[in-house]
């Protein structure tokens, strides 16, 4: 296994505890952090260097209760890894689980990730999320 991967794992691992401060250490000062989907995603956007970020985060927490991400494959290549497996969670404003795959790139620089991008059913979420 690529020490990238492990890099990559590590961070799951954080987020899986909470630890969002780790995940940002382990960015450049200037990553891209891409997630294309509506704007009714709290965490949704480009965001640009770790205080935006931070915000993507911040969505999740907001909107989501008991979220679990489990990545199953990784493969990688140079200083790129990509990541695939489900996301599932509670959409707080409503109360519906929703279970997704998700497919994440990551690109590094002196070993931190310098761009990140996440492919998720975000259609799935903003169905969930509307009030009957």
């Amino acid at each position: 296994m690529s020490e990238l991967v492990k890099r990559v794992e590590e961070m799951y691992a954080a987020f899986a505890r909470g630890d969002i401060e780790t995940i940002l250490n382990n960015t450049t000062e200037d990553v891209s952090w891409e997630f294309e989907a509506p704007a009714a995603l709290s965490w949704s956007g480009i965001r640009k260097g770790r205080k935006d970020v931070m915000g993507f985060f911040s969505g999740i927490a907001a909107e989501h209760d008991n979220p679990v991400l489990k990545m199953t494959e990784f493969f990688s290549t140079g200083d790129k890894v990509a990541a695939f497996g489900r996301y599932d969670a509670t959409v707080t404003a409503t109360g519906r689980r929703v279970s997704s795959p998700v497919a994440h790139y990551f690109e590094f620089r002196n070993g931190k990730v310098s761009r990140y991008i996440n492919i998720i059913n975000s259609g799935a979420f903003l169905e969930a999320a509307k009030k009957d």
